[in-house]
């Protein structure tokens, strides 16, 4: 989702038979935590097919009809039948497989009490009546109208993610129980038109000039993505051609019905074709294929990726790009906790910058992952996955420093560390198809990267997903003999992930030539040479840019740093040493390293000599290391007495 009215002040200016085959693997754990105000009646069920039937103006949120819930009972038996439904709507009547039942709708809870107990494997059908007018409880109200100034258009439309499509239909808020298929029916004016998910299988003129349209989708779907928008629409349609099928894609957009509009934006529409096929190639066929893919304007900053049917506010390309890329990560391979966001806005965020990078330039996405690496690095701390005491917060699940750009940068370092493109795109299209349908966790992800790759992501994910913060490198280098030495010392943004390990490239510039070579760091102090026939000219770390650093210093020892700026008194010490430096210092940062390159001591201080109190450190070789204006300086200590 890339929904920008409350969040994105900061955010510039980008965002016949439904019952499918019974065959769907719908995965059963984290339900708890899936679902907001969850309740344990709603195992009881199985939702298999929805019918919203709604009659819905372009100038109100008001709304009158009913939906229908098709659903199986997977429990022993049961007695109650519950639904998420705001209380605020009024249910006129319910029916059980067409008969009258009661009901009790409370904190936003509709119970359902049939006569009789309903059994294992049963199947009903269950209508609710009802009107009123969605209202908005967070900033994400589920329902919303507002006027588009510019072109004078009014719009009713829908957007629920997380959690606020009971505020327009009664659903189960349950992110691993996806309809098998759905029909939304919209009556409305007969000079608007209404949009919605799958296809627009029926157009029925009604008695007080008003038209039903009947939109019906036979693909698995995620409650949130259901959806309509209600507007004086013109329909721009065409066709595109993906790689590998025989028949063509339909990209429908309902656009504002004014000239002016569809010239000015006309351009940018087509451009959604290049992106189909891109990503098609990329990650598999439009997952949505026998249907469409398309677009509803509305008067928002942002859009939402309603499945077969984006909502959208502009036809801004990386808006497009974003959320198309929510077809496959989010859409069809849906999180299966809001914890897990990341499953969906960092796939999504990410498909930005593949954007750029294949149909724009290399320039432009470098620009882009710049951007969010400096957006994401004007906070120190926060984890992409979405803590536990957060997991209902829409303001925490949508961060878009976190859940987005961090999101999509950790990303690019996995394809960084796979360096291999085929690899990298095959592990995705992996991904898609086994989740396909479905949904997922970051762990599943992690789980088949590790079985795709042969390599072990824990620590990866801990310091990336789980951890906080970015690491800060600095380097010192010389050059003699024709050999390379290199002095690496790093740090992190946050206490709360100390350390981390980094696969780091290295630019290494000769007279003649350059070349890139690559390093695995996991300790804070490291020292590594090579040979290197010639003359080295300049390094540079991370030149391609896959890491998320800092890079505070790069200095070359023989221009850069005296050859004795520090030393240590005394050298061997006992219980403790002092540290000197022969020119001025300012505030300085001291740290004790032992040999496995383990921090076991810091400091900061501008008063020198500064005494280092050593009491309880074993006997052994250690290194004293200081930092001060992206320059590092270390002297060997050695300990002779704890």
């Amino acid at each position: 989702m890339l929904f920008i009215v409350f969040f994105l002040f900061t955010f510039r200016c980008l965002f016949a038979g439904f019952l499918a085959d019974d065959s769907m693997n719908k995965t059963e754990k984290g339900l708890i935590a899936a679902a907001k105000d969850y309740d344990q009646r709603m195992d009881l069920y199985d939702v298999k097919f929805y019918k919203i039937d709604l009659e819905i103006t372009d100038t109100s949120t008001f709304l009158s009809g009913s939906t229908s819930v098709l659903l199986q009972i997977v429990a022993d038996s049961g007695t109650e039948l519950v639904f998420d439904m705001l209380s605020d709507l009024t249910v006129d009547s319910v029916r059980l497989d067409g008969k009258n039942v009661s009901c009790e709708h409370v904190d936003d809870k509709l119970i359902v009490l049939p006569d009789n107990v309903l059994q294992y494997k049963d199947t009903c059908m269950v209508t609710v009546y009802y009107s009123g007018l969605g209202k908005q409880k967070s900033w994400i109200s589920g329902i919303y109208n507002a006027r588009q100034d510019i072109w004078n258009k009014n719009v009713t439309w829908t957007l629920s993610e997380p959690f606020a499509a009971r505020n327009w239909f009664p659903c189960k808020q349950i992110l691993s129980d996806k309809a098998d298929s759905a029909c939304i029916y919209i009556t409305t004016n007969s000079e608007l038109r209404a949009g919605s998910n799958g296809l627009l299988e029926n157009v029925v003129n009604l008695p007080g000039n008003r038209t039903r349209y009947e939109w019906k989708t036979r693909y698995p779907v995620a409650y949130y993505l259901l959806s309509f928008a209600v507007g004086d629409y013109r329909d721009y349609s065409y066709y595109v051609h993906l790689p590998g099928c025989d028949d063509s894609l339909l990209v429908q957009n309902y656009i504002y019905d004014t000239l002016a509009f569809f010239e000015y934006n006309k351009e940018d529409i087509d451009k959604t074709a290049d992106l189909i096929i891109l990503y098609s190639k990329l990650f598999g066929t439009y997952p949505f294929f026998h249907e469409k893919y398309g677009h509803c304007i509305v008067p928002t900053g942002g859009g939402m990726e309603h499945q077969t049917m984006t909502t959208l506010g502009s036809f801004y390309f990386l808006l497009v790009a974003h959320e198309l890329a929510h077809q496959w990560f989010g859409d069809y391979v849906t999180c299966a906790d809001w914890q897990d966001i990341w499953i969906n806005e960092g796939f999504a965020s990410y498909s930005e910058y593949i954007a750029y990078q294949y149909l724009k330039s290399q320039e432009k996405a470098d620009l882009w992952m710049a951007d969010a690496h400096d957006y994401i690095k004007t906070e120190n701390g926060g984890s992409v996955f979405v803590p536990e005491a957060f997991a209902f917060d829409e303001n925490r699940i949508f961060d878009y420093r976190l859940s987005y750009k961090k999101g999509a940068a950790i990303i690019h370092m996995i394809r960084g560390e796979i360096q291999n493109d085929s690899l990298f795109f095959a592990i995705l299209r992996d991904y898609l198809n086994r989740y396909k349908n479905n949904v997922a966790y970051a762990g599943d992800f992690k789980e088949l990267l590790e079985e795709k790759t042969g390599r072990d992501f824990n620590a990866f994910f801990n310091q990336w997903y789980y951890g906080e913060g970015y690491p800060s490198i600095t380097v010192n280098w010389k050059h003699e003999h024709d050999t390379l030495y290199a002095f690496v010392f790093l740090t992190s943004s946050t206490t709360q992930t100390p350390m981390f390990d980094i696969l780091t490239g290295y630019k290494i510039s000769l007279n003649d030539r350059d070349s890139i070579i690559y390093r695995r760091h996991n300790k804070q102090y490291d020292e590594w040479k090579i040979s290197m026939p010639g003359r080295v000219k300049k390094l540079d770390v991370d030149p391609e840019k896959w890491l998320l650093i800092d890079v505070t210093g790069i200095n070359n020892l023989s221009e850069s740093v005296p050859k004795k700026t520090i030393y240590l008194e005394p050298n061997p010490a006992k219980g403790w040493v002092n540290v000197h430096f022969t020119e001025r210092m300012t505030e300085t940062e001291i740290y004790v390293i032992d040999t496995a390159g383990k921090l076991i001591f810091s400091e900061k201080s501008d008063r020198f000599p500064f005494t280092i109190n050593l009491r309880g450190y074993m006997p052994g070789s250690y290194i004293v290391l200081a930092t001060n204006a992206g320059k590092i300086y270390t002297e060997k200590l050695i300990l002779t007495e704890p």
